[in-house]
């Protein structure tokens, strides 16, 4: 009898199941419609946008499973859909959610899970508090995936993440974003918290401070280009999400990206900070960089730059880079507090390589065509098998290829070679339209 009523109810699971599924709906959206159709999707759902110009605020909500996401895509890839608020604050745009946050995104994810992005404009997402953003999760929303979309001239580009917040965003431009009149500082990309995971991105000139200011426990950036960050390219922060007596950790990992220095940055001490800025006790921050390719400016910027004057213990591995353009792999406030290790990097004669081992230093690291923007190397580079063999989490992938032809990768043949692309791998790029 007991094996009758589990086989009857999972009969009814399987039938409930199937009408579930076949109540999954295609739903477009025209330039007519407004923010009710997309709201409605619910699990399994697929929301196809038309081009043209869009200005209401979208607030989603729903808990889809892994199995069944809801599916919010352009259209037509080659002519996306753009979310322009123009002149508008987005609090006074029209939309359903009508509390004083309002206005922190185009687009908030709130509480939401498994919602896929694909192939949107977000532009001109402004507040009158200066830190709206394109895109806004946070109270524990989980897996949204954000693909091919374009952040352009918001106050933020991408905003959020709290609690247990995860996201991936892929094949992603940001440009642009920030507001000179803000208060706090503005960023092309800004995390609070949570998981982040982000790849074969285009992330260049904010109009104020970083390309990425990340609060995260985890967050893994790899295959990336940044370029010409308006203070300095970005950090890891205490995440404002920990509470009690710890002990806390939070780790950020750079893996096979390109940095490209500004000329003239407004902060010329660092490239990349890691600072407990909440004063929080017992934490400890991490950044591992591996395998990238930083072009500095010619000054003396540190790479790496462990600020942890107020005792915070921090840690840095530093292997496989070029850092060329600068004279300082890392810089430590208070050394009693802090550890870095490191192998392999390539570094300019003149810079200083106390605490690292295996440092090759010549004239040159080889690039193909600097002048264009090639860091590929050259036949004849000293990066070219001097990698170290034993460097956990070696690149499998590179970005392909310079500010031009972006937001792609290919499948790197090797991990021998320093820096962010290999010698010897000639396989085709993959991108968002080809994956």
């Amino acid at each position: 009898m007991k094996y009758q009523r589990h086989l009857a109810t999972a009969i009814l699971s399987g039938l409930l199941f199937t009408g579930y599924m076949a109540k999954a709906l295609m739903i477009n959206v025209t330039t007519n419609d407004n923010y009710t159709k997309i709201e409605s999707a619910r699990p399994g759902d697929e929301v196809v946008i038309a081009p043209g110009a869009y200005s209401f605020r979208l607030f989603l909500t729903k808990k889809a499973d892994a199995a069944n996401p809801i599916n919010i895509h352009a259209q037509d890839p080659a002519n996306p859909p753009v979310w322009d608020f123009g002149s508008t604050l987005v609090e006074h745009a029209p939309g359903s959610y009508n509390a004083g946050d309002r206005g922190r995104g185009g687009w908030q994810f709130s509480g939401a899970a498994n919602y896929n992005i694909s192939g949107i404009i977000f532009r001109h997402c402004r507040n009158a508090d200066r830190n709206a953003a394109g895109i806004r999760y946070y109270n524990g929303t989980t897996n949204l995936y954000i693909r091919a979309c374009l952040f352009d001239q918001n106050d933020n580009g991408l905003a959020g993440g709290s609690q247990n917040s995860t996201a991936t965003v892929e094949y992603c431009e940001f440009s642009g974003n920030g507001n000179t009149n803000a208060d706090a500082p503005t960023h092309n990309l800004y995390i609070y918290g949570g998981w982040l995971n982000m790849r074969y991105c285009y992330v260049h000139d904010p109009v104020q401070a970083q390309n990425f200011h990340v609060r995260c426990r985890e967050a893994v950036l790899e295959y990336n280009w940044f370029a010409r960050a308006r203070s300095f390219e970005g950090d890891l922060m205490t995440d404002g999400d920990f509470h009690g007596p710890g002990p806390f950790s939070q780790t950020l990992t750079l893996r096979g990206n390109v940095f490209v220095q500004n000329e003239s940055p407004m902060n010329h001490s660092q490239v990349i900070a890691l600072f407990n800025d909440g004063r929080l006790a017992n934490l400890t921050l991490n950044v591992r960089a591996l395998y990238n390719t930083f072009v500095g400016n010619g000054g003396h910027a540190a790479f790496v730059h462990l600020s942890n004057a107020d005792h915070t213990r921090m840690n840095a591995e530093i292997s496989d880079n070029i850092l060329c353009g600068t004279t300082q792999a890392f810089l430590i406030d208070r050394t009693n507090y802090a550890a870095v290790t490191g192998m392999n990097n390539w570094l300019p004669k003149a810079a200083k390589t106390v605490g690292l081992s295996g440092t090759i230093q010549t004239a040159s690291p080889g690039f193909r065509n600097p002048a264009e923007q090639d860091y590929r190397l050259a036949d004849g580079s000293p990066c070219i098998d001097a990698a170290f063999a034993e460097t956990s989490g070696t690149p499998a992938r590179e970005y392909y290829l310079n500010e031009k032809t972006n937001r792609q990768w290919r499948v790197r043949n090797a991990a021998r070679d320093i820096g962010a692309f290999e010698f010897t791998t000639t396989n085709n790029p993959v991108g968002s339209k080809n994956e």
